[in-house]
Formats: structure tokens, sequence, C-alpha cells
């Protein structure tokens, strides 16, 4: 065994949207970084993309000190997945969570967007599919060079979220999968769209936002951890619907 293999591991998961993706580190640095093969393959391919990454770095599962999970909002079942994973490991191994919001993680891309494209962007928000012409959103505007949340994670519809974004001294840039199929609900002046190459999460960008939240003492214990559920599930607003039709 490696000298650096005996240093604790982190892990990181972002299983909240389409394209799943897992992540290693020592510390602040990032080793490796996967994608899964295809969309929504996160209960396929979780396992075996965390053992070959583990494999390759010549560590195993006893090494993780760390594990850091997207807890939403986002797919209701890839979240449970990583959800669901930590508390496992968690309990069985005493590994510390952190759980990191998709929209914070986002935030990461677009500032990877700005180092890579040579942008100038000073606010942008995020845009989640949360299906039946809702989105999740945040808003954010830079800070240094950090982004500081001016809008919680919220739920909206399209028209009001341009209603009450759009214009503005400053462009508003977009990205998120939500854009992926409703791109044209956006348009209006002011608002701009990141290059799609960004909009997906990545288990980087939960590695680096967890990273600073476990440096602030930021974790959550297992029986504590719960998906960041905006809305009802289907399951649960189908009850309510059958109860009120009673």
């Amino acid at each position: 065994m490696t000298e650096k293999s005996k240093k604790p591991i982190i892990l990181a998961l972002e299983t909240s949207g389409r394209a799943g993706s897992v992540a290693l580190g020592w510390g602040d640095g990032i080793i490796s970084e996967k994608f899964f093969s295809a969309p929504m393959r996160h209960n396929s391919e979780l396992f075996e993309t965390i053992a070959g990454l583990l494999a390759k770095s010549d560590s195993n599962p006893s090494d993780i000190a760390e594990i850091y999970i997207s807890i939403g909002p986002g797919s209701f079942t890839g979240i449970r997945i990583a959800v669901t994973m930590a508390k496992m490991m968690a309990l069985a191994k005493k590994i510390r969570i952190v759980g990191v919001k998709t929209t914070d993680a986002l935030a990461e891309n677009a500032k990877t967007c700005i180092n890579e494209q040579n942008l100038q962007i000073n606010r942008i928000a995020t845009i989640i599919d949360a299906k039946r012409n809702h989105f999740f959103t945040a808003v954010f505007e830079k800070n240094g060079d950090q982004w500081a949340k001016t809008t919680d994670d919220t739920l909206i519809k399209a028209a009001e979220f341009v209603e009450r974004f759009a214009g503005g001294d400053q462009p508003l840039w977009l990205l998120g999968e939500g854009l992926l199929y409703y791109k044209d609900k956006f348009a209006a002046d002011g608002i701009k769209v990141i290059d799609e190459q960004y909009w997906a999460a990545r288990a980087s960008g939960i590695y680096k936002q967890g990273r600073k939240q476990a440096k602030n003492g930021d974790f959550t214990p297992p029986k504590q951890l719960s998906p960041l559920y905006l809305r009802k599930t289907d399951a649960e607003e189908n009850l309510e619907k059958r109860i009120a039709g009673k």
C-alpha cells in the first residue's frame, strides 16, 4: 500500500440529477472523478464506480473517513440512493456525512465555466426540473471568488421566475439540467444561458462544496440525514388526492 493510500479518503456522490457521478479525494484535492455510462444509471452503477475508483487509487472502503452527498433538490429516487448509502456507511464504520445542496454544487460549475471560458459572470441561477411545469431554483451573486446565495432554494414556475428575476443591471446566467428541455421558457431580456457542458451537477462540485462545509464542522448525524424535498413526492400527492376524493 502506498503512502498516499493510507490517508483518509473522502468520497463524493452526485445522484440528484440525470448524470450521476462519483469523486474521490484527500483533503482539498480531488484524485479522480467518474460519470456513470448513461443518464439515470445511479442504482446500477454506483457501487461498481466507487469500487473502481477506490481500486484505481490503491484504496479500500475502510480508508473512507468522510462522505459528501447531494441531498437535493432533484430526483427523489436518486437522492434516496445516496442518502441510504451514506447512512449505511456512517452507521457501519462511523464515517462522517456532509449533505450538500445540489444548487450549491451547481454554483461550483459556474466557477469552472468562468475560468475555462474567460467569461464575466456576476449573477447566476440554477434551474432544476421539478416536473409538472415547476422548477427548483436558487439565485447567487459573486462575492470575491465565492458565490453568495441571494435566494434560498425555491419551487417556482418558469414564467414566475422570469417575471421576478429578468432584467436588472447585470445579466443573470442560467445553468442546470432543467434547461435541457425547457430553456426557451426562460428566454427574456437580461437572461443568458451558460454552455450546456456545465448544466449537470458533478461529484467534483459536491466534493468542493462539501469540503467547505466540513471545514466549518457542518456534518450531519446519520439519523438526522434526509433528502431536501421542496415538494411532496408523487406517492404522497396521489395519496392526498385519493383521500380528498373520498
